[in-house]
């Protein structure tokens, strides 16, 4: 008889390393893990305060993910970052505005308040171009960075 040891195994972080679309998969669902998650912290009178805080945290989240599985650095790094990390912002703003927020005709419509399954439908059905979106997406590309990884 002979000893047939099986190969080792290939971790998990490893074969999302050296796919290509891995990590893209990867930063988008932190990004919309996160963005949904801190869209419930979003407060009712939304400030700009909070929306910038909360954004902060989903960009950093995205861009250290990004950052971490990622081989090497440059544009496609960085475009991977910048575009999960505008959705993950997009959907928390969005998301959080609408749900704590009162309806302003409110009383022609007959509905008070914007269910979390309608903001999160209306947050997908608008475009993610605004101001803070892409300040998002630009801290999470400069955190992916350009520097060598170590």
């Amino acid at each position: 008889m002979t000893d047939q040891s099986t190969p080792p195994r290939t971790p998990a972080l490893e074969h999302v390393r050296r796919t290509a679309m891995g990590p893209l998969a990867v930063g988008l669902g932190v990004a919309v893990v996160v963005g949904l998650l801190l869209s419930v912290v979003v407060p009712p009178k939304t400030g700009v305060f909070a929306l910038i805080v909360l954004g902060s945290l989903v960009a950093a989240a995205v861009g250290f993910t990004v950052r971490y599985v990622t081989v090497d650095r440059g544009w496609r790094t960085q475009a991977t970052a910048f575009v999960s990390a505008a959705v993950g912002v997009h959907l928390m703003a969005v998301t959080g505005t609408l749900t704590g927020s009162a309806l302003p005709l409110a009383r022609f419509t007959g509905v008070e308040r914007v269910a979390f399954d309608d903001a999160l439908m209306s947050a997908l059905a608008t475009p993610p171009f605004s101001v803070g979106t892409l300040l998002g997406g630009l801290v999470a590309a400069m955190i992916a960075g350009w520097a060598p990884r170590r």
